[in-house]
C-alpha cells in the first residue's frame, strides 16, 4: 500500500520537471545573444553590463532551468571564444549599444 503513494509522488515530480513551456526560436536567439554579450562583458570587466543583462533575464524569462542553462552555456562559449580568438574589448559606447539592442529584442520576444 505504501508503494502506490510513493509511485504517484515520483510520477508527479517527474512530470513537473519534464513539463516545460516551449520557447520559440526568436526567444532562444535572444537568450543566446545576451549570453554571448555577457561572456564579452565578463572578459572585459564590464560588470555593470553583466548586472543589466542578468536583471533583464530574471524579469523577463519564465522560471525554467533550461533557459538559464542556455544562457550560462552561451556565456561560457563566448568567454572562451573571446580568449581563444584573442579579440580586443569593444569600445564602451559600442558595447553598451549592443547590450541595449539585445535587451530591446529580449523585451520584444518576452513581453511582460
Amino acid at each position: 500500500m505504501l508503494m502506490i503513494p510513493r509511485i504517484l509522488m515520483l510520477l508527479s515530480i517527474l512530470f513537473g520537471v519534464v513539463r516545460v513551456e516551449a520557447a520559440s526560436d526568436d526567444q532562444l536567439t535572444a537568450i543566446r545573444a545576451l549570453g554571448s554579450l555577457n561572456g564579452v562583458a565578463l572578459h572585459c570587466g564590464r560588470l555593470d553590463q553583466t548586472q543589466r543583462i542578468k536583471q533583464a533575464l530574471v524579469l523577463a524569462l519564465p522560471k525554467q532551468r533550461q533557459l538559464g542553462e542556455l544562457f550560462d552555456y552561451q556565456t561560457n562559449k563566448s568567454f572562451m571564444a573571446f580568449i581563444n580568438e584573442k579579440r580586443t574589448c569593444p569600445a564602451t559606447d559600442t558595447f553598451n549599444q549592443q547590450v541595449d539592442m539585445a535587451l530591446d529584442n529580449l523585451n520584444a520576444v518576452y513581453p511582460r
